[in-house]
């Protein structure tokens, strides 16, 4: 009789537990990250594009590690089609039909404008002067506003008594800044929050 209530026991023990794991998982979603679209465009036409694109990726892998990634190119692609080649000329409105029917929670528009260059010479000393542009839009998809719409500028001078100073190294240093101050708006304006379609009753 003993063997028999612990055998009992027993049973109702493991099914109990078995019960609460179940429930649990059930009831526990998964956690998701939100879904970012990152349209990125390098129109700096240098000798060295490679470079600032492993730049500028490295950094995006980086920043964005808490969001899902989605490449922009088919949506590049459809903003072409409708005529809009230069995608700093795009309305909200114009990005945000590209994204229609899409399951996309926000969209970063990020564009390497080609960097103005300056020279300056005297009789002791060679320089050049360096500016990086770099326009970046963020839109919530599901609010179809606005997160931020601006455009970064950074200056970087360098000089020599001899020369020798390439634009490269100029240039990368003013893209530096940019990165920079550019990481700060988007970790600050970003949610890192997936919007949440309401349950039907």
């Amino acid at each position: 009789m003993k063997k028999v209530l612990l055998a009992l026991l027993l049973l109702f023990i493991f099914s109990t537990s078995s019960l609460c794991f179940a429930f649990d998982w059930q009831t526990t979603p998964p956690e998701q990250k939100p879904k970012l679209a990152l349209l990125y465009v390098n129109n700096s036409k240098t000798t060295y594009d490679d470079e600032i694109d492993k730049k500028m990726n490295d950094n995006f892998t980086s920043l964005l590690s808490n969001y899902d990634i989605i490449a922009g190119t088919k949506y590049v692609e459809r903003l072409n089609k409708n005529g809009i080649t230069d995608i700093t000329t795009a309305e909200r409105g114009d990005i945000i039909d590209a994204f229609k029917g899409e399951d996309v929670d926000y969209v970063l528009f990020c564009e390497v404008q080609p960097f103005v260059r300056k020279e300056r010479i005297t009789f002791f000393t060679y320089g050049i002067d360096m500016t990086a542009i770099v326009p970046i839009k963020i839109i919530d998809l599901k609010t179809e506003k606005y997160i931020y719409n601006g455009k970064f500028t950074e200056f970087v001078s360098d000089s020599s008594m001899i020369g020798g100073i390439g634009n490269k190294s100029v240039s990368m240093s003013a893209l530096d800044k940019v990165i920079f101050k550019m990481n700060t708006i988007i970790e600050a304006r970003l949610p890192l929050s997936k919007h949440v379609t309401p349950k039907q009753e």
